[in-house]
C-alpha cells in the first residue's frame, strides 16, 4: 500500500489465497467500500468484476472444486471514509506529526482494502508499507524487511504467519518516536507521536510484567512475533487490540508530572489491551453476539492485573464499583450478555464488557482459581487460532474441570439482569435467633427471571464473627440463624462476591458499626454509601469524618467523602476540610470536589482559592476549579479566567476552566470560549472551549452558527464536542447538519451513534440528556 498524503489518498494491491470449501464455487463476494477497482486477475488472468455499493464480485470461471486454490489480485486506490485515517499537519497546526493509522472494528476493513470482513474467518498476511523514509511503520507480525523505494520513499515489510479476523489488520504510519526492550526473546516496541518520547516509560513500564503475568495465569505463552503499542493522535476509541500491534489513543500517553498523581496511570487499558491478545486474537468470536468472549474476558483479565499489582483491596473495588454502576444502566438490565439481536458493537457496551467481567469474576469464585484457569487454559488450546461462540467456552471450561456450569451460564450469560434483593433482620431475644428475610424485587419478564444464587452472610455478635452459607433460589424466603448474642454487624453476601443490588434495612447505628469494623473493602464502602442517606445526624457525619480521615483503604475514604458532600451540613463540611491533608493526590482530588457541594458559603469559596493558589499538584487544583464552577461563589468567573493563562500537562488547568465556565452559564464566558474555541488553539482543551459553547449565550444564533461550522473540521474530538454542544444548545436548526455528518459514512459508529441520538432530541424525541464527554468504549 502506498500513500498520497496530499490527497489522503491509498494505492493499494491486495492478493488474496483463497481455498474452496465445495466443488462448484463460481463467484468470490468480497466487501469493499468506495474504493476505485482498476483491475482484478485470477490465477494471473485478468477477469470482468461487477460493483456494489458494498461488494466487488468476482467471477471464477471455469468454477473451482473443494480444496482447490485461487489467486485473486485487485489493484485499487480510494480516499477511505472510515477504516483508514490522516491525521496531518495543516494551516491550524503545523506542527502536529503526521500520521496514518487503520481501525477495523467493527466492520471498517473494507474501507481501505476489498476483503471478506467479518470475524468468522481467519487469515494470516504479508504487507507492504511505502512511506516517507523518515516515517516509522508498524503492522501485524515481524518484520521482515525494510527495502529504499526511491523518491525518498521506503518500503517495510511485515509477516504475520498466525491467522486473524480481517477486523485485526493494522497499518500505522507516520512521525513517531521509538523505543524497544524484548521479553523472553520477543520485541517490545512502543510508538509515540513525535516529541512525546518522555511518556513512553512513565506509560508503559509495567508491560514486561503483564506479559509475566497473563502468560504465567493462563499457562499459554503469549502467541506473537512482537508486542508493539502504538499511541497515535486523533484515535475513535481507547485503544484497539490488532495482532501483536496494539492502537492506542495518544491521551492514555502520562506525562511524568500526572504519572505520579494517578493511582494506577493507564493500567487499565494496556492490560485490557493485551489480554485480548490472547482472548480475542488467539481465540476470537465467530459474530459480534459472542463478542463478550472477547471483551468480557479481556475485561475480568484488567481486573484479575489489579489484583496482582495493587492488591486485593483495589480489585474488590473495582469489582464493587463496576458493579454499582452497572445495576444504574437499566436500559441494558433486561438484555442477557449474549444476544441474538446484536447489530453493533457498540450497543450493548455496558454487558458485553462491565457485566461480562463482573460476571467471569464470579465464575471464578465459583469454580475457585485453580479451576478457572486450567479451564481457560483448555479454552485457549483447545481453540487457538479458531473463531468461537459461548458454548465453547463452556464446554472447554467442563472438560477441563469436570464441573458443571450450565445453570451458571444459563442465568448468568443467556439470561438478562441481575438479582436485587429486599433484606430485613429481626432477632429474637428469647430464643437468640436471628432471621433474615430475603426477596428478590427484580421485575420478573421476557429474559430476566428469578435468581439461584450462593450467598455467604457474616453474623458478628460481642463474642466474634461467623459465616453462614446460604442458597437463594425463590421469590421470597426466610433464613434463621442460631447466635449467641444479639448481633452487632449482619452481612449478606460478606466481600460483594454476587452481582446485585441489596436493600438491606438497618439502622444508622448498624451502618455505623459496619464502616468501622467490617473487613472488607466493599462492605465498608457500601456501609459509607447507604449513611449518605441519614442527614441530620451529627453521630453518622462523625463517623463518616473518621472514615475520611483514617479508613486504611483510600477508596473507603473516597466513599465517606462523597457521601459527607452529599450530606452538606455544617458538619460534614468540617469533617470534610479536616481531611483534604494526609491523603493521596487521587483521594484529596475526591475532598475537594465534595466543597462543591457545600452552597452559600463564602469561607469555602475562600479555602478553595488559596487551595488553588498553594497546591502543586494538577489533579486537586482540577478538582479546585470544577469546585468553584458548581459552587458559583462569588469570584469563580476571575479564577477560571485566570486559570485561562496557566499551561499545564495536557492543558488540564485550561481545559477544566473552560469547562467551569460552561457550568457557571454565565455570559461573561462567551469571549473567552470563543477565543479558546478556535482553529490553531490547543487540541487538548479546545473541545472544553467548543462544550463550554453549549452552554453560555444560549439565545445566540452566531453561536449555533459557529459551532455547525465545527461539525466540518477533520479533528476527531472538535467534531465530538461541536455535536454535544450543539445538542445541549437545543436549537432545531443543528440538527440537519448533524443529520448529514451521521449519513456522510465518515463517523466512527460510536459517533454515529450519538450524532444520530442528539438529532432526535433536537427534534424533540424523549431522550433529552446530551451525553457531554462521553467517552468511546475501548475493544
Amino acid at each position: 500500500m502506498r500513500f498520497s498524503v496530499e490527497q489522503k489518498k491509498i494505492f493499494g494491491e491486495v492478493t488474496h489465497r483463497i481455498v474452496a470449501l465445495r466443488d462448484g464455487l463460481n463467484r468470490i463476494d468480497l466487501d469493499s467500500v468506495n474504493l476505485n477497482i482498476e483491475s482484478v486477475t485470477v490465477n494471473g488472468t485478468a477477469v470482468k468484476f461487477e460493483i456494489t455499493p458494498t461488494k466487488l464480485l468476482i467471477p471464477l470461471l471455469p468454477p473451482a472444486h473443494a480444496g482447490q486454490t485461487s489467486e485473486v489480485t485487485i489493484r485499487y486506490d480510494g480516499r477511505p471514509r472510515r477504516g483508514l485515517y490522516f491525521v496531518l499537519p495543516d494551516k491550524d497546526y503545523p506542527t502536529r506529526p503526521a500520521q496514518i493509522w487503520t481501525q477495523g472494528e467493527a466492520e471498517d476493513t473494507r474501507y481501505y482494502i476489498p476483503i471478506y470482513d467479518y470475524p468468522n474467518n481467519r487469515l494470516t498476511t504479508e504487507t507492504f508499507i511505502t512511506v516517507p523514509a523518515s516515517w516509522q511503520t508498524v503492522s501485524n507480525g515481524r518484520l521482515a524487511a525494510t527495502s529504499d523505494a526511491g523518491g525518498g520513499q521506503k518500503t517495510w515489510h511485515w509477516v504475520q504467519t498466525l491467522p486473524l479476523s480481517s477486523y485485526l489488520i493494522s497499518i500505522v504510519a507516520g512521525e513517531l518516536d521509538r523505543e524497544e526492550e524484548s521479553w523472553k526473546g520477543k520485541p517490545l516496541t512502543y510508538f509515540v507521536p513525535r516529541g512525546l518520547g518522555e511518556r513512553i516509560a512513565p506509560t508503559f513500564s509495567r508491560t514486561r510484567a503483564m506479559l509475566d503475568f497473563f502468560s504465567e495465569t493462563l499457562g499459554v505463552a503469549y502467541p506473537w512475533d512482537k508486542y508493539a503499542q502504538v499511541d497515535v493522535d486523533d484515535f475513535v476509541v481507547g485503544g484497539m487490540e490488532n495482532t501483536s500491534a496494539t492502537t492506542l489513543t495518544s491521551s492514555s500517553l502520562l506525562h511524568p508530572r500526572i504519572a505520579a498523581e494517578i493511582h494506577e496511570g493507564s493500567d487499565a487499558l494496556l492490560s485490557h489491551e493485551l489480554a485480548h491478545q490472547w482472548f480475542g486474537d488467539l481465540v476470537t468470536c465467530r459474530d459480534w453476539g459472542n463478542l463478550w468472549l472477547n471483551e468480557g474476558l479481556a475485561t475480568a483479565f484488567e481486573y484479575f492485573w489489579e489484583e496482582k499489582q495493587y492488591g486485593a483491596d483495589d480489585f474488590a473495588y473495582t469489582v464493587f464499583l463496576r458493579g454499582r454502576t452497572w445495576m444504574l444502566e437499566r436500559k441494558m438490565f433486561p438484555v442477557p450478555i449474549v444476544s441474538r439481536n446484536f447489530t453493533d458493537t457498540t450497543e450493548y457496551t455496558e454487558n458485553i464488557y462491565t457485566k461480562a467481567g463482573l460476571v467471569l469474576v464470579m465464575l471464578r469464585n465459583e469454580l475457585g482459581p485453580a479451576d478457572f484457569y486450567r479451564g481457560l487454559k483448555h479454552y485457549l488450546e483447545k481453540y487457538r487460532g479458531e473463531n468461537v461462540v459461548t458454548a465453547d467456552l463452556q464446554k472447554a471450561l467442563e472438560e477441563a474441570t469436570g464441573r458443571n456450569v450450565d445453570r451458571f451460564f444459563e442465568q448468568w450469560i443467556y439470561r438478562a439482569g441481575a438479582p436485587e434483593f429486599e433484606v430485613t433482620e429481626t432477632y429474637d431475644e428469647m430464643t437468640r435467633q436471628l432471621k433474615l428475610g430475603v426477596r428478590q424485587t427484580q421485575k420478573i419478564e421476557g429474559d430476566v427471571r428469578l435468581f439461584r444464587v450462593p450467598v455467604e452472610v457474616e453474623v458478628t455478635t460481642s463474642t466474634g464473627s461467623k459465616s453462614y452459607p446460604i442458597l437463594i433460589s425463590k421469590a421470597q424466603e426466610e433464613f434463621t440463624f442460631a447466635v449467641d448474642a444479639r448481633p452487632v454487624m449482619v452481612l449478606f453476601d460478606r466481600g460483594n462476591k454476587i452481582l446485585k443490588s441489596a436493600n438491606f434495612k438497618k439502622t444508622w447505628q448498624e451502618w455505623v458499626y459496619q464502616l468501622a469494623h467490617a473487613a472488607t473493602v466493599p462492605d465498608r464502602a457500601a456501609a459509607a454509601d447507604a449513611l449518605r442517606g441519614f442527614r441530620d445526624n451529627p453521630d453518622v457525619v462523625g463517623a463518616l469524618g473518621d472514615a475520611a480521615q483514617h479508613d486504611a483503604f483510600w477508596g473507603v475514604r473516597a466513599e465517606a467523602l462523597e457521601a459527607l458532600g452529599r450530606i452538606g451540613s455544617p458538619g460534614a463540611r468540617d469533617r470534610v476540610l479536616a481531611a483534604i491533608d494526609g491523603q493521596q493526590p487521587w483521594t484529596r482530588r475526591v475532598a475537594v470536589q465534595q466543597l462543591g457541594y457545600f452552597h452559600d458559603d463564602g469561607a469555602i469559596a475562600a479555602r478553595l482559592e488559596k487551595i488553588f493558589r498553594e497546591e502543586q499538584t494538577f489533579l486537586v487544583r482540577e478538582a479546585v476549579l470544577d469546585s468553584l464552577a458548581q459552587l458559583k461563589s462569588k469570584n469563580a468567573f476571575d479564577v477560571l479566567r485566570a486559570a485561562l493563562q496557566m499551561d499545564s500537562p495536557d492543558d488540564r488547568l485550561r481545559a477544566t476552566a473552560l469547562n467551569g465556565l460552561g457550568s457557571l452559564g454565565d455570559d461573561r464566558g462567551v469571549s473567552l470560549a470563543i477565543e479558546w474555541s478556535g482553529p490553531g488553539k490547543p487540541l487538548e482543551s479546545r473541545p472544553a472551549a467548543i462544550r463550554a459553547l453549549g452552554r453560555v449565550g444560549r439565545k445566540s444564533k452566531q453561536l449555533t452558527s459557529r459551532l455547525i461550522g465545527y461539525l466540518a473540521e477533520p479533528v476527531f474530538d472538535v467534531r465530538e464536542a461541536a455535536m454535544q454542544a450543539l445538542g445541549e444548545r437545543g436549537d432545531p436548526e443543528a440538527a440537519g447538519p448533524i443529520e448529514a455528518l451521521a449519513r456522510s459514512g465518515e463517523l466512527y459508529e460510536t459517533s454515529r451513534i450519538e450524532a444520530e441520538r442528539i438529532v432526535k432530541m433536537l427534534r424533540g424525541s424523549e431522550d433529552k440528556s446530551p451525553q457531554a464527554g462521553s467517552a468511546s468504549p475501548t475493544p
